[in-house]
């Protein structure tokens, strides 16, 4: 019986493999096993094309290699990473060749790249855009840009995602008959906006919003009594917004169809939206459909809150419609030292945390029990973590060092350090997070003249141990000459982009 091996899979299997690989790895290293891969690759067509973060090495091998027509996904990056990659793009490429794309996202565009590219592009082709237009080009009152993106969403999308640093955002005209069922906006949304969506996008599913604005009602719902009967949305989620109890329930009696509903933003202490029987009122009356509910809420306060304090924001939350009939688990933090009041759903829903030790909060939660802690920090991407302040508590505590990862999915991790380097915190760091899946290391230093070489052979200790970063920011007030002896310590060949902040 003779065995199978890769050099003679059927060509449906190779392409299932190519389906799970990223493009450099078919390119660079697949295409030249041997003749027949060779063939395969350039005959492949559902390249997912993502330039986001390669280097400009890269970019040129690729395009060199790549068929347009094998294209059904592309990202191109303006970035810090990336810079001017959009316009080389455009000058290598005539968008039109791309026939059979169906996906398209377009970061850090400037605004004269996006006419280009729309004007060319067959829009009614593509199922997904994306688009993140460069904030210093986001000027008020651009009626080309406003007629530009109203065109855009009257085309046969499914899925639209659109970022710009501007109110024109709020001047795009929607029209009745639009195919949109995921749509994604940030950044300034007013809730006037959000109704004229959902009044006329009556196949939109699910909508995220981005630094949206929910305090400026303004009798507006009075003129939406409509759309409770128009929408058919499952899911909204609103991200770092500045949240209001009341008009966060006139907003969401709209949407009594909602099956997944997330929240994360800034609030005012004493806002009714912390208040757990006031939710659960709310969702029994106008939400009976919701399945699941996120939401991380942050707040200052200038009281120094003590455990009993902190337990009557958890309290609410202990009753059967939370911990029985859902099985929405809560928890409150009180962070002494910057006085932040946080009170968030189990497992976290922001990506985006600071971390301090357990010694440095008070902390309440209706968990009974945590089988294991990773899961809590699942959905988290990105850490802020002061390694002094850190290690200083794990010291004066006498706190055993984790035996297991709690973050297991951080790919962009900020680390500040005051004066000397901590001792025994590459260990903790390492014990902590998976440092191979980091991308993304900024790294906060205050050199301190009697240990400057300790701290830079901590840090080509980290990045030897962080060895799939792609972006490195350095930030020193001090022994600028110093740098050079970091940098030395690892190849930048796989790191496209360092940045010293001086």
């Amino acid at each position: 019986m003779s065995s199978a091996s890769l050099y003679t899979l059927p060509i449906e299997l190779v392409y299932h493999i190519f389906d799970n690989l990223d493009v450099q790895t078919i390119f660079f290293s697949f295409r030249n096993v041997c003749k027949r891969f060779y063939t395969i690759v350039d005959i492949y067509n559902r390249y997912e094309l993502d330039l986001s973060s390669v280097s400009k090495s890269e970019f040129h091998r690729i395009c060199r290699i790549i068929r347009p027509e094998n294209v059904i996904s592309l990202i191109l990056s303006n970035n810090d990473m990336t810079p001017g990659q959009i316009c080389l793009f455009i000058s290598l490429f005539n968008i039109k060749q791309f026939v059979h794309l169906r996906a398209l996202t377009l970061i850090e565009i400037e605004k004269f790249e996006l006419n280009l590219l729309i004007e060319h592009i067959n829009i009614n082709s593509l199922n997904a855009l994306s688009i993140k237009i460069r904030k210093n080009n986001s000027k008020s009152n651009d009626k080309s840009m406003i007629s530009l993106l109203s065109n855009i969403v009257m085309a046969n999308l499914h899925k639209f995602d659109l970022s710009m640093w501007s109110q024109e955002i709020n001047n795009i005209v929607w029209p009745k008959q639009c195919t949109l069922q995921y749509l994604t906006l940030g950044h300034y949304v007013t809730l006037k906006q959000v109704c004229e969506i959902l009044r006329h996008l009556s196949h939109l599913r699910t909508l995220v919003l981005r630094n949206c604005i929910v305090n400026d009602t303004d009798g507006t719902m009075t003129s939406f009594s409509d759309i409770q009967t128009n929408t058919h949305l499952t899911s909204l989620t609103l991200k770092n917004s500045r949240l209001q109890m009341n008009e966060l329930e006139l907003l969401l009696s709209l949407t009594p169809s909602l099956v997944h509903l997330q929240l994360t933003g800034s609030v005012n202490l004493l806002d009714a939206i912390l208040d757990g029987a006031r939710w659960e009122e709310f969702i029994q009356i106008k939400l009976s459909s919701l399945k699941k509910f996120e939401f991380f809420f942050r707040t200052k306060t200038d009281i120094n809150h003590n455990p009993i304090d902190i337990e009557s924001w958890v309290s609410p939350f202990r009753t059967m419609f939370w911990l029985k009939h859902k099985s929405w688990f809560v928890t409150c933090n009180f962070i002494i030292k910057t006085a932040t009041l946080r009170l968030y759903s189990v497992p976290i829903c922001d990506p985006c945390i600071t971390y301090e030790s357990d010694f440095d909060k008070i902390v309440c939660t209706t968990c009974t029990a945590i089988e294991n802690d990773a899961l809590i920090m699942n959905n988290v991407r990105e850490v802020h973590l002061d390694l002094t302040l850190m290690m200083a508590s794990i010291t004066a505590q006498k706190i055993t060092l984790r035996s297991h990862h709690l973050f297991l999915k951080l790919t962009d991790l900020t680390l500040t350090i005051n004066g000397e380097w901590p001792a025994d915190s590459m260990e903790f760091l390492s014990n902590l997070i998976d440092l191979t899946n980091l991308i993304t290391l900024g790294l906060y230093v205050d050199f301190d003249h009697c240990s400057v070489s300790n701290t830079i052979n901590n840090i080509g200790y980290l990045l030897k141990q962080t060895y799939n970063v792609r972006s490195l920011t350095l930030s020193n007030s001090h022994y600028r000459s110093n740098l050079n002896g970091i940098v030395e310590t690892r190849s930048y060949s796989s790191m496209p982009m360092l940045e010293c902040l001086l």
